[in-house]
C-alpha cells in the first residue's frame, strides 16, 4: 500500500536519503527542509504520516507539531533527531508523537517503525501480523505462529507480547502492561509480569526484550 509521507528535516543530504528510501518502498513523498514549508504543505495536503527532524533553522519539530496537535491535526508523527536526552524524549512524546528515532538509524529500521504506527492509526487491516520470516501472530485466534505452527501460549503470555510488538523499540511501561493483562478487578502481579516475559524470552531469545529496571519493557526482536 501506498503512503502519503512528509518529511521535515534540514539536512539535505538525508533528506534526499530518506526521499529515495521511501519512495522504493512505494510511498508519495513530500520534502520541507523548515517549519515555514512544511506548513505550507500540510495545509494543502492531507498525509498519513509525519516523518519529523527537531532542531530546525526556524524553530523545532516539538513545537511544530505541537502547532499542528492544536489545530485538531492528528496525523501521526515519529520523531528523527540526534537528541537522545531523557527530557527531550519526553517532549517529544508529550507534543503528541507517535514514536521516536534517534540519528544515525537504519533505513529498514524506519520503515518497521513508520508500518507499525500506521497500523495502530488505521486499525487492523489483517488478522496476521508477521514479526519476521519465521514468526507471525494470528490477532483474531491470539495465537502465535512459528513457520505457521501454532506455539502454547497462555493468554497473558500473549496479551503481553502483543502489546510490545504494537510498541517495538519502545518502552512499555509496568502500568501499560498492567491495564492490558489484567481487569479492573483483578490485582496486578510484578513477579507474574517476569514470569511472561522469560516465557516470551525462551522463544525469542534473551537479549529480545530488555528490562528497563522500574520502568518496564522494550521488545528489541527484529
Amino acid at each position: 500500500m501506498s503512503f502519503k509521507i512528509l518529511v521535515l528535516e534540514d539536512n539535505l543530504l538525508l533528506l534526499e536519503t530518506l526521499e529515495d528510501f521511501l519512495s522504493e518502498q512505494d510511498c508519495k513523498v513530500f520534502l520541507a527542509k523548515n517549519i515555514n514549508e512544511a506548513l505550507e504543505l500540510c495545509y494543502k495536503n492531507r498525509f498519513d504520516i509525519y516523518l519529523l527532524d527537531v532542531k530546525l533553522p526556524d524553530g523545532n519539530g516539538f513545537e511544530f507539531l505541537n502547532q499542528l496537535r492544536q489545530c485538531d491535526d492528528n496525523t501521526p508523527a515519529i520523531f528523527i533527531t540526534s537528541l537522545e536526552d531523557k527530557g527531550s524524549i519526553k517532549e517529544g512524546f508529550l507534543t503528541g508523537g507517535d514514536d521516536y528515532i534517534k540519528k544515525p538509524f537504519d533505513l529498514d529500521e524506519l520503515w518497521l517503525r513508520i508500518k507499525a504506527v500506521l497500523l495502530r492509526s488505521k486499525g487492523l487491516k489483517n488478522t496476521i501480523l508477521e514479526i519476521d520470516s519465521v514468526y507471525s501472530i494470528d490477532v483474531q485466534r491470539k495465537i502465535l505462529l512459528e513457520n505457521s505452527k501454532e506455539l502454547v501460549l497462555n493468554l497473558k503470555d500473549f496479551e503481553l507480547l502483543w502489546l510490545l510488538v504494537q510498541e517495538r523499540g519502545k518502552v512499555v511501561t509496568l502500568q501499560m502492561i498492567e491495564d492490558r493483562l489484567w481487569h479492573a478487578n483483578e490485582n496486578p502481579n510484578h513477579g507474574s509480569i517476569r514470569v511472561y516475559v522469560n516465557n516470551l524470552k525462551k522463544i525469542f531469545g534473551k537479549d529480545s526484550i530488555t528490562n528497563i529496571r522500574g520502568i518496564g519493557y522494550r521488545f528489541e526482536y527484529l
